[in-house]
């Protein structure tokens, strides 16, 4: 049964969010890239350079925007249900997190959430989970209404949560160990401190590194990629390559087969048994960011960060059959953020400019730009959120 608590405060619908100050990664663990340090960086910095004119211009294709804590961890806003969720401090304390609900379409304020140091957030399935740390490397999951913000469940775990996947009625929580809990109750179902030698450290994106399906639970680090399996967390196979860099993205299950990216390495393997069907390598000071499967097409997106002389972006669109290129769409700055749903890949650089992408060859892109220097980014259909490092929250459309 979950654990007792005391409950978080739940402030009134449409009460003021507060412009903080402050950052915490989530993890407390060295950063696997100066790349996406550096992308950190700037959301604690926030916009301190920016004139006011720039900071409050709306960008094209804008739907609505919102004032949002400043996100503390690398966690991006998370819909479900109607309903876009963003997770941060308030008041400059890094100990006091928040959880802020809005409504889709009308950027309306549903509710927002106080508890202590935030780790995570994941919204899935008519939920909004968020992760609380607890110190000694353990942590608080709690499962709010997304409708209403009402409290479901909270429930104490072995790490501080600050990475979640959910698959079926099982959410998984990661960082120090791996949890698997019920979403129906928060019992804890079982937690593993390391399966064949390999702890659960997520280093900088908790977006990444965790995923699950209803074939297994697929973890990825510095060793490789690891599946487990869904009802008690035992290995169900392992790919440890010989030359591999952190697993920046993924392990991503798409299809029959599972995408990593490790440095400037995309790799497929097959879902069954983590057998190597392709490796495709960008180059030397490329960094995967994202990738998205769509029929015969997946697209990679990358940074490139060797300046002065070589600071790119590339979008590349390869065969899912061979990983051969078919396609490729070069930016002027590196590839930061992305997000991907069933009908988009969406592509965020470092110089704020965001694309909306089904295909590089065969699709007609919507673009636009930000004037933020740091920011989050998710998405949910064809819609994108991107919560900025001064505190605001803009939801796009490529159709506006």
């Amino acid at each position: 049964m979950p654990s007792p608590s005391s409950p978080p405060s739940h402030a009134p619908s449409g009460s003021p969010a507060n412009s903080d100050t402050g950052s915490d990664a989530g993890s407390d663990t060295p950063s696997r890239r100066a790349f996406l340090a550096a992308a950190g960086t700037a959301l604690a910095s926030g916009l301190a350079g920016c004139s006011s004119l720039r900071r409050f211009r709306s960008p094209d294709g804008t739907d609505w925007s919102a004032s949002v804590p400043e996100p503390s961890v690398l966690s991006p806003p998370s819909a479900t249900d109607g309903v876009v969720a963003v997770i941060g401090h308030r008041s400059g304390d890094i100990d006091a997190g928040r959880v802020v609900a809005f409504d889709r379409e009308s950027g309306e304020r549903l509710w927002d959430i106080d508890f202590g140091r935030p780790t995570g957030l994941l919204a899935a399935d008519g939920s909004v989970y968020a992760g609380e740390r607890l110190g000694s490397g353990r942590g608080r999951i709690y499962a709010f209404d997304a409708a209403d913000g009402s409290q479901r469940w909270s429930q104490t775990v072995g790490n501080i949560g600050s990475s979640m996947a959910i698959a079926g009625d099982s959410l998984y929580a990661a960082n120090g160990t791996l949890a698997a809990l019920s979403t129906d109750d928060g019992a804890v179902r079982w937690e593993q401190s390391a399966v064949d030698g390999v702890g659960f450290t997520v280093v900088v994106a908790p977006q990444d590194q965790l995923f699950a399906d209803e074939r297994a639970v697929y973890y990825g680090d510095d060793e490789g990629v690891f599946a487990m399996a869904p009802e008690d967390g035992g290995l169900r196979w392992a790919w440890r390559p010989d030359e591999w860099d952190w697993t920046d993205v993924g392990p991503v299950p798409a299809g029959g087969g599972v995408y990593a990216g490790g440095g400037g390495d995309i790799a497929m393997l097959d879902a069954d048994d983590g057998s190597l069907r392709w490796r495709t390598s960008f180059g030397a000071g490329a960094q995967v960011v994202g990738v998205h499967e769509r029929g015969s097409t997946v697209l990679v997106a990358e940074g490139t960060d060797e300046s002065p002389s070589d600071t790119f972006g590339t979008l590349y669109e390869l065969a899912v059959r061979d990983g051969s290129e078919r396609y490729e769409v070069r930016f002027d700055s590196p590839v930061e953020r992305t997000a991907s749903t069933e009908e988009t890949f969406v592509v965020g650089t470092r110089a704020g400019r965001i694309r909306w992408s089904r295909g590089a060859s065969f699709f007609e892109p919507f673009e636009t730009t930000l004037s933020a220097d740091g920011y989050l980014l998710g998405a949910a259909g064809a819609q994108a959120f991107a919560q900025t490092g001064e505190g605001t929250l803009w939801a796009l459309s490529p159709d506006q």
